[in-house]
């Protein structure tokens, strides 16, 4: 009888013993997951952040694209009226544009902690974005002075840059705004 009971004892103590690691496992797993959840939702707040800021630069620079347009379709008039290429230039307006936090979102797997829909119209406003930075990337160059030689094939350039940057900027802004708009939906908040 003795044994029976120690025999009944010892199981007892080591179904207890075997649930309570299971339990400590489960908490665990539990917070390491709820921390996980937090740093992207972290991540995702900073992509917001940077999706906002984005925005407001697109908006800045697509307040002055026609007047740019306008001057360099004058100066492509004088050059082609006079023969002489025009002194002075306007300086094109580039947006200054980030995808750090975008990077460290997709890089660190936050981005896909998120429903599909928030993932995918923020991969969009970023390759909207990278469509607007490809414009950039034509100013940007020195190159570009080197590949126009003739003063109108430079001037012309320049005139196919802020047609191309008046169609792929309002593209941009608009991935933009609905990115921002589903992060909103799912509770990703700007950053105070």
């Amino acid at each position: 009888m003795a044994s029976r009971l120690q025999i009944g004892k010892l199981a007892a103590e080591s179904a207890a013993i075997f649930f309570s690691v299971i339990l400590a496992f489960a908490v665990e797993e539990w917070r390491s997951d709820r921390e996980e959840q937090e740093r992207a939702e972290a991540t995702m707040t900073l992509v917001r952040a940077e999706l906002e800021q984005n925005l407001e630069e697109l908006k800045r620079v697509r307040s002055g694209r026609q007047g740019q347009l306008d001057t360099y379709i004058d100066k492509l008039g004088q050059l082609k009226d006079t023969g002489s290429f025009p002194q002075t230039l306007p300086r094109l307006i580039t947006p200054d544009i980030t995808d750090i936090a975008y990077q460290l979102g997709t890089d660190s797997g936050a981005v896909s902690r998120f429903p599909t829909d928030a993932v995918l119209k923020t991969a969009l406003a970023y390759e909207a974005l990278s469509t607007v930075s490809g414009n950039e990337d034509f100013i940007d160059s020195r190159n570009a002075q080197v590949r126009y030689r003739d003063g109108e094939q430079y001037l012309s350039g320049f005139i196919y840059y802020i047609n191309r940057a008046q169609v792929a900027e309002p593209e941009a802004i608009t991935a933009i705004e609905e990115a921002i708009s589903e992060l909103e939906r799912i509770g990703i908040t700007a950053p105070e």
